[in-house]
C-alpha cells in the first residue's frame, strides 16, 4: 500500500522524502527510472553489457551521493542521464578507447537531399530491427543525441549533457537523422 502511495508522488516529493531518510522514496524513484536509464545506456554502448551494468550501478550510487544537490527545476531523468553520460566519458578517457569525431569540421560527408522512405515496403518488426542496427552504427555523439531525443530530453538538456552548444547538439541530431536515412535506404536497396 505504501508503494502505491509512493508511485503517485512527484519526483520532487520523493527526493525530499528520501533526503529525510525515507528509503522507500528512493526505491520508488529507482523503479520509475531504472528501465529508461538502462535502455539508454544499453543503446548508447551496444554489445558492452558488462560496461553498461557497471555504469548503471555507478550512476545510481552517484545519484544517491548527489541527490542533495539536485535542483527541482530540471528534469530528473535528464539529470540521471547526465550523470551516466559523465561516468561513461570518464571510463572511455581512462581506457583511452574513446573515439574522437569532430562532426563540426567534417566536410567530406555527402548527403543527398532526396527524401528516403524505405519503410514503405517493410513491416514494423523488420523496420525496428533495421533501425536498431543503423543506430548502433552511428558515431557516438550522434547516437547519444538521437537516443536522448527518443527519451524526450530537450536539446538544451542534451547540450548540457554533452557539454556543447545547442547548435552543436542540433547539428549532431541532423547528421544522425541523415545518416539513418542513408543507412535505411541502403538497407532497403540491399533487401529489395
Amino acid at each position: 500500500m505504501e508503494n502505491d502511495h509512493k508511485r503517485e508522488l512527484s519526483d520532487s516529493e520523493l527526493i525530499d522524502s528520501f533526503l529525510k531518510d525515507e528509503l522507500s522514496a528512493f526505491e520508488a524513484l529507482y523503479e520509475r527510472y531504472r528501465k529508461q536509464l538502462y535502455s539508454y545506456l544499453h543503446r548508447l554502448m551496444p554489445g558492452q553489457h558488462a560496461l553498461v551494468d557497471d555504469i548503471f550501478q555507478q550512476t545510481w550510487i552517484r545519484v544517491i551521493g548527489q541527490l542533495h544537490a539536485y535542483r527541482h527545476n530540471q528534469k530528473f531523468l535528464a539529470w540521471i542521464i547526465r550523470i551516466s553520460h559523465n561516468l561513461a566519458i570518464d571510463h572511455f578517457r581512462r581506457s583511452k578507447h574513446e573515439e574522437t569525431n569532430d562532426f563540426e569540421s567534417d566536410r567530406n560527408i555527402f548527403f543527398s537531399e532526396e527524401k528516403y522512405e524505405p519503410w514503405r515496403n517493410i513491416d514494423s518488426s523488420e523496420l525496428s530491427a533495421a533501425l536498431e542496427q543503423c543506430i548502433r552504427k552511428l558515431p557516438h555523439d550522434q547516437r547519444e543525441v538521437f537516443l536522448l531525443r527518443q527519451e524526450n530530453i530537450g536539446f538544451k538538456e542534451i547540450a548540457k549533457i554533452q557539454k556543447c552548444s545547442i547548435n552543436t547538439a542540433l547539428g549532431r541530431m541532423q547528421y544522425a537523422i541523415r545518416n539513418l536515412q542513408k543507412q535505411l535506404s541502403e538497407w532497403n536497396f540491399r533487401k529489395g
